[in-house]
């Protein structure tokens, strides 16, 4: 029986033999999995247990189409701008850019999706920029508000995408499982809580159940699949009213500390009747949100998929309570920074794709702020905010992409 790896590995290689023409592959085994993607190739099974492949751009295609989408798009931004009233510094090549960053920063910190890659493709010249920036000494960080991955999870990733096995380290990477594992553990040791004492119910992925296990600490909810096979994801009045709380308090033994709350894809009423109820039960239990990010952008229309930000407000609103967040643009992950890495925010530079987050966590913390455009924030939405607001700051600087940041000498 083929697995989805070992399908995945074998269209692979028939793609690598075929890689201008379409064909079909019988299969076996009963349909067990609707689709297979890389780069962007897409291979579909049909009711006929067929697979077909329904385009076969090559990684190399989607690098080259992100490199010309962010130049053209760059070209649009500076030329709305250049007429007007700012201070926006346009660094269009990589001999100006290379120079302007080795005279001003000390350290560089990125975001990552939309950044450093887009989907499961690097951005143009991506891994040259950071090995580059990494050789001249400058301190680079990963700073993302995914809070689906631990730090070894995002390290592993980037590593292996960018070809950088040997430049990269755990300690560079501060993803928001990180981020939230770190604030529990300072707030509740605050009350005199040790972290091995501690219980926690996540909303969220296996790894930012992982990250926060980490520390020492029990830890229930998470993903639909750690349950058993006869989850449901509704909740009646009636069950509600019933239901005992005997896995999150390990039969009443102990007490939820506190309520983390990430992305889930497979949030539900159920999900959203338990951590209500509980931090009913427990007011003192805090509320923490790994990110409040409102939406992504998906597909060739850049369609709205809901972010992390939905869910934290479905249950702010549910419990009468306000999260903590401790993603970007909190000064919770601001002050995390500068206790572990101890930079100068003067001498730092915040790189990312989103006004709201990145730039708006660079200007809040003191840093220069720089907007790539590869990633959530299009032209129409700089062009739409004009002289920029509180929430969504203008940058101090924009770059087409990452991958002209690098350092030569």
């Amino acid at each position: 029986m083929f697995s989805p790896k070992s399908l995945a590995s074998l269209l692979s290689n028939a793609l690598c033999c075929h890689a201008s023409s379409a064909f079909i592959l019988r299969l076996s085994r009963p349909n067990f999995i609707n689709s297979v993607s890389f780069s962007s190739t897409l291979v579909r099974l049909n009711s006929e247990n067929n697979a077909h492949i329904i385009t076969t751009s090559t990684s190399d295609d989607i690098t080259e189409t992100m490199r010309q989408e962010s130049l053209k798009n760059y070209d649009k931004v500076r030329n709305h701008f250049s007429s007007r009233d700012n201070d926006i510094i346009f660094l269009p090549n990589y001999t100006e850019s290379s120079r302007y960053i080795d005279a001003n920063f000390d350290t560089i910190l990125f975001d990552c999706d939309g950044v450093i890659y887009r989907g499961v493709d690097a951005i143009p010249d991506a891994a040259e920029s950071v090995k580059g920036l990494i050789q001249a000494g400058k301190k680079v960080l990963f700073v993302t508000n995914n809070a689906g991955s631990n730090r070894m999870q995002l390290r592993d990733k980037l590593a292996k995408l960018l070809d950088l096995e040997d430049e990269l380290i755990e300690e560079q990477m501060v993803a928001a499982s990180y981020s939230a594992a770190k604030y529990v553990e300072k707030a509740l040791g605050q009350a005199g809580i040790d972290m091995a004492d501690t219980n926690l119910h996540v909303i969220g992925t296996g790894g930012l159940c992982d990250e926060l296990r980490s520390f020492g600490c029990r830890v229930t909810g998470g993903p639909s699949s750690d349950h058993d096979d006869n989850y449901i994801p509704s909740m009646s009045r009636d069950e509600l009213a019933s239901y005992t709380f005997d896995h999150e308090t390990n039969f009443g033994k102990v007490k939820v500390n506190a309520v983390v709350v990430g992305l889930d894809n497979d949030f539900s009423y159920r999900k959203l009747c338990i951590c209500t109820v509980l931090l009913q039960m427990y007011p003192d239990a805090l509320l923490v949100a790994t990110n409040e990010d409102a939406y992504d952008l998906v597909g060739s229309d850049a369609r709205h998929l809901p972010g992390n930000g939905s869910l934290v407000k479905a249950i702010e609103h549910s419990s009468q309570r306000d999260a903590i967040n401790v993603g970007k643009p909190s000064k919770i992950l601001a002050e995390l920074l500068s206790e572990e890495h101890g930079f100068d925010p003067s001498r730092t530079l915040m790189v990312g794709d989103r006004l709201d987050t990145d730039v708006r966590f660079g200007k809040d913390s003191g840093m220069k702020s720089a907007l790539v455009l590869t990633g959530c924030t299009t032209v129409e939405k700089l062009i739409e905010v004009n002289g920029g607001t509180e929430d969504e700051p203008l940058p101090d600087i924009i770059f087409p992409h990452c991958g002209l940041m690098g350092i030569h000498k």
